[in-house]
């Protein structure tokens, strides 16, 4: 008999997983310093271009919504390739970089790196409306999980060991080593880590009770205690935000009912008026058409879901929808006749 023994434990996952991403510009100035560093000799013209990538990429992280943990930059983040180092030789860092200044940056990038496979997995036990069943997540429809597993086998060797049974044998996966492939830089280094973690969640008993809150200004990775079959809105971390993204659920669901409406009553309309498709170009029709949903809003609260009134620029953006809806009645008038 053979037992798995992984040594990335849940609470090591879930740590990993967890952890916040420094500041974009936090980032940035680690890259600059690494770069001056590790290409002293370059052209000031290279590396200005470079920095300006860098900047650019911290300018708009810094204008997106959102904290740094549910955006997780880091996953997408621009770094440059440092020098090959001696073969025969592991990577060392720029003398002017501790490891002390290095490891937060390189436990960050590994988890961004392990989020964006752990996401893939996890997502392919959902469906399109957001249900979510554990048991059905599958390695094999990701994009990138099933490659990260074949280099984790390469980077880190599994071992047999004989089991305190003495008829049996314990495989054992996932063990920090300085042996396997060896990473080229401080870069590849967080691949091949965030690698380790994600081959040894998939190895494990438990990968199955990995979970992600779905109530999304959480994001955060939790083990559950005892999982069903299928969870109608996804995992919570926690009864608050289950509620919280219930709600959320049930005014998203109204809204697109709303809209549904208004987009079924536009279309009627615009038969009873005898129009052709070249209503879309002509602004006083869509005026008129506006102030009719308005008038009908006031008569039906149910179609004022998320707004007062209906402007001619809400019928201009949904005018592809009102159209092929005024086009269905027309082709059922026609069948009638």
């Amino acid at each position: 008999m053979i037992k798995v023994r992984s040594f990335v434990s849940e609470s090591q996952a879930v740590e990993a997983l967890n952890l916040k991403p420094p500041s974009p510009s936090t980032y940035a100035r680690f890259i600059q310093k690494f770069l001056k560093a590790d290409n002293p000799e370059a052209p000031p013209r290279a590396t200005a271009r470079i920095y300006s990538f860098l900047m650019d990429w911290v300018d708009r992280e810094v204008e997106s919504s959102g904290d740094t943990f549910t955006r997780n930059p880091l996953g997408f983040a621009p770094y440059f390739k440092p020098r090959a180092t001696t073969a025969g030789r592991s990577w060392r860092l720029p003398a002017n970089i501790s490891r002390v200044e290095s490891r937060p940056i390189g436990e960050a990038l590994a988890s961004a790196h392990l989020r964006i496979l752990v996401d893939d997995w996890l997502n392919t036990g959902r469906d399109r409306d957001g249900a979510e069943s554990p048991s059905q997540r599958n390695i094999h429809k990701t994009l990138s999980g099933w490659h990260a597993v074949l280099k984790f086998s390469e980077q880190y060797p599994a071992s047999i060991l004989p089991s305190p049974n003495p008829s049996g044998f314990e495989l054992v996966l996932a063990e920090p080593s300085s042996e396997g492939l060896q990473a080229a830089d401080f870069f590849e280094a967080a691949h091949f880590e965030a690698n380790r973690l994600f081959g040894g969640i998939i190895a494990s008993d438990w990968s199955q009770r990995l979970c992600k809150c779905r109530y999304r200004p959480c994001g955060r990775y939790f083990i559950g205690a005892k999982l069903r079959g299928s969870y109608r809105h996804g995992t919570f971390c926690c009864r608050e935000h289950r509620n919280h993204a219930s709600s959320v659920a049930v005014v998203r669901a109204q809204r697109s009912q709303a809209k549904r409406s208004l987009v079924d009553l536009a279309a009627k309309w615009l038969v009873e008026q005898d129009r052709t498709s070249a209503w879309r170009v002509k602004a006083d029709l869509k005026l008129r058409l506006a102030a009719f949903l308005t008038q009908r809003m006031g008569k039906d609260p149910s179609l004022r879901t998320g707004r007062e009134s209906v402007q001619v620029n809400w019928v201009t953006r949904n005018s592809e929808a009102i159209e092929k809806r005024r086009l269905e009645l027309v082709n059922k008038r026609r069948k009638k006749q």
